[in-house]
């Protein structure tokens, strides 16, 4: 595969995140899709999340009671709508650092961190790889090529290991601190 350049794209995995040039970019060029209709986009991700784990609407006080069948209600929730766009920047975020593995792992570890606080299991975040498996094609249509799921897979496998280590380790100082 080549790249804008011409030059071949070096397809080595990267020793930390596993994933090649080559992933990267697809990764980044699906991502702009998704974040074009960035809102419309993440309501699909977290309807996906709150219909096939109900549970995960306790932890946000403002869904409890929200119909997610009645059209339009989720959507005028304003704590849901701002917690959308915290949740998209911060993928942005992600994308913008896939390729600098160190500063990528150390941000996915300090955002579990503070999801510890809220009461968020480590295992929530073993269910986002599957949602966003779900929700991808949804939002991304005739884009979502086997090759686009399989770096997308290994992103998530990577930053689901360390939003989870950073749970975990904010679990132990919350304990501590009892």
């Amino acid at each position: 595969m080549g790249s804008w350049w011409g030059k071949p794209v070096d397809d080595t995995p990267d020793d930390v995140t596993g994933l090649t040039a080559a992933q990267i970019q697809l990764i980044r060029d699906t991502w702009q899709v998704v974040y074009k209709n960035k809102r419309e986009n993440c309501f699909t991700i977290f309807r996906i999340l709150f219909t096939d784990h109900p549970s995960t609407r306790t932890l946000f006080r403002s869904m409890e009671d929200v119909d997610l069948d009645a059209p339009g209600e989720f959507e005028k929730n304003v704590a849901a709508r701002a917690h959308m766009v915290r949740f998209m920047h911060s993928f942005a975020t992600f994308m913008d650092t896939l390729d600098e593995p160190a500063d990528l792992r150390q941000l996915l570890y300090d955002l579990g961190k503070t999801h510890a606080k809220h009461n968020v299991q480590p295992e929530l975040f073993d269910a986002l790889g599957p949602i966003l498996m779900k929700a991808l094609p949804k939002v991304l249509d005739g884009k979502f090529t086997p090759e686009v799921k399989t770096a997308w897979l290994a992103a998530y496998t990577f930053m689901g290991t360390h939003l989870k280590e950073g749970v975990e380790e904010g679990q132990r100082q919350l304990a501590d601190t009892k």
